[in-house]
Parts: C-alpha cells; sequence; structure tokens
C-alpha cells in the first residue's frame, strides 16, 4: 500500500514540473516579449511557426541592443512554450 502512495506521489510531483515549466514560459514570454512589442505580435506566430522557427525569431529579438538580457535557460523554455502554443 506505500509503495503506490510514493508511485501516486512521485507521478503528481513530475505532473507538477510539467505544468510550473509551462507557467515558467509563459510568463517569460509576457515578461521578455513585451519588452519591445505587444503581445498580438507574438500571437500572429502561434500555429504557423514550428520550434526551429521560433529559434530563430528568439535568438534575432534577442540580439538586438535594448532586448532584455535572459539565461540560455530561459532561452528554452521561451522558445519551447512558444512552438507549444495553437492558434
Amino acid at each position: 500500500m506505500s509503495a503506490i502512495k510514493v508511485m501516486v506521489m512521485g507521478v503528481l510531483l513530475c505532473l507538477g514540473s510539467v505544468f510550473a515549466f509551462a507557467d515558467d514560459g509563459q510568463v517569460l514570454v509576457e515578461k521578455t516579449c513585451s519588452k519591445c512589442h505587444d503581445l498580438g505580435r507574438v500571437r500572429a506566430g502561434f500555429g504557423v511557426k514550428d520550434q526551429a522557427a521560433w529559434s530563430a525569431t528568439v535568438a534575432r529579438m534577442l540580439a538586438k541592443s535594448k532586448a532584455p538580457a535572459v539565461t540560455h535557460e530561459e532561452h528554452g523554455l521561451i522558445v519551447d512554450w512558444l512552438s507549444a502554443q495553437k492558434k
């Protein structure tokens, strides 16, 4: 019985991490992308751009002189979240 409880708790912890990951990506997109333009422009690419296209777009935007600084990990979270969005 206790082994089942441990397994269930492990699954719940993993699911929590997945949902936190998704929230982190959204928060980063809202915080980072809105520094330079409105989020409608970002949403226009939902379901249109794949992960490679989003990666190129994010890299291009972050290379601009007034772009906010993000870590390599945050860059990945942003791209992953953007590429997972559908129209």
